[in-house]
């Protein structure tokens, strides 16, 4: 059983901000890295406890969010893509996981929410309203992985089960913004969703160890209750950007008519 463990830092608990614990010139930036590979070492306890022979963590924060020194020895970790959206997913992995995910832009009662970063405004696939996640359930369902676990602020439990309404999940924090951001620019938007009321990381990790054990034994149980999160074809990805300086909102649109991760790649069409 190999699956893939995406990791994200804005939606571990304790990470209160972006600009101290997410970015490399954050003052909290190596402990928030620490608080994020402890989450993760605590969902690989929990997969092998449950079975997994193999286990990929795949660091999809942006500067990188995994210290590869605290993380568990018997875990592989996969970094820098010759195809980025495709994230190191292939068809070899039966099972996803996500550690550490935020909710998508312009979710209320998120935290740090936001799609690949702070300009984006909306992004949808097919015409399905998703962020971070649900491109990367889409993907693995591409390539035949199920989506079975995840943690993050309670938006992201919230959107995540919208899209693979089976995932089992771990809320350690809420955030308390109660606007969407839709009418503001880059700059304002960044400050809308940076206050929440945390778990405390070590509780965190505890219900990331003890679900995720639970996740992947009930996946081994009932495998037809954990279908792939599959689109359609053709595949049509649409992404609304907010005003940025002096620049204008536009939308772009790509489209690929078989392949989902090629449709990244795709010509880009502005508007």
């Amino acid at each position: 059983m190999k699956i893939a463990i995406m990791t994200d830092m804005e939606g571990v608990a304790g990470i209160m901000n972006s600009e101290d614990w997410v970015l490399p010139q954050g003052r909290y930036y190596e402990r928030g890295k620490e608080l994020l590979t402890e989450e993760t070492n605590a969902a690989i306890d929990g997969f092998f406890a449950a079975g997994a022979t193999e286990i990929v963590v795949i660091d999809g924060h942006g500067a990188g969010g995994i210290d590869p020194w605290l993380l568990d020895e018997r875990a592989k970790l996969s970094r820098g893509w010759g195809v980025y959206h495709q994230f190191g997913l292939n068809a070899g992995f039966d099972a996803l996981a996500w550690v550490g995910q935020h909710a998508k832009a312009g979710a209320l009662l998120a935290h740090i929410a936001h799609t690949g970063s702070q300009n984006v405004l909306e992004n949808k696939i097919n015409g399905i309203s998703m962020g971070e996640f649900g491109e990367c359930a889409a993907i693995g369902g591409f390539y035949g992985a199920s989506a079975i676990f995840g943690s993050g602020d309670e938006a992201f439990v919230k959107e995540a089960k919208s899209i693979v309404p089976h995932i089992h999940a771990v809320a350690n924090k809420c955030g308390v913004n109660q606007n969407d951001g839709a009418d503001l620019d880059t700059k304002a938007y960044s400050a809308n969703s940076l206050g929440a009321v945390h778990m405390h990381p070590k509780q965190s990790r505890a219900r990331i160890r003890e679900v995720s054990e639970y996740s992947l034994k009930s996946f081994y149980a009932n495998r037809e209750n954990y279908p792939p999160f599959r689109l359609n074809p053709p595949y049509v990805l649409e992404t609304w950007f907010r005003k940025e300086g002096d620049n204008l909102p536009y939308k772009i649109t790509r489209r690929h008519d078989t392949d989902i991760v090629a449709m990244y790649g795709a010509p880009v069409v502005r508007e």
